[in-house]
């Protein structure tokens, strides 16, 4: 057997991007929803989302389990259409920092919160 390591250098929007371009979710993101932004920026993510994106897939599918199983252990949180908002935006910010354009088609999703999502192309 052999180890293989395989290394990608994957940019990460920090708040005060994602806020700037997002203001709307501003107070989303820097209060209750904070716990959400940390889900989502993160390298794993990324890569999970790179990888269905290439699958054909939706790229929000990477983090939709995650994000709904965390919001519904706060009891005093709702995972709303406009917390749905709120991620698929971020998860948009992830992949337009690493190359990924969005193709304004939406696609399909396996999941009980959500039913479909933005689609995803490399530049």
């Amino acid at each position: 057997m052999k180890i293989k390591m395989f290394t990608k250098e994957i940019y990460i929007p920090e708040m005060k991007e994602f806020t700037a371009r997002y203001p709307q979710f501003a107070g989303l993101a820097k209060g209750e929803g904070k716990f959400l932004f940390d889900i989502v920026m993160k390298p794993e993510t990324f890569i999970q989302a790179m990888i269905l994106t290439e699958y054909g897939m939706p790229a929000v599918t990477s983090v939709a389990e995650l994000c709904y199983n965390e919001a519904k252990k706060r009891k005093t949180f709702k995972f709303t259409p406009r917390v749905k908002q709120f991620i698929g935006a971020m998860v948009g910010l992830l992949m337009s920092a690493n190359g990924y354009v969005k193709t304004g088609r939406k696609k399909s999703i396996i999941h009980r919160a959500y039913t479909r999502g933005e689609f995803y192309v490399k530049k």
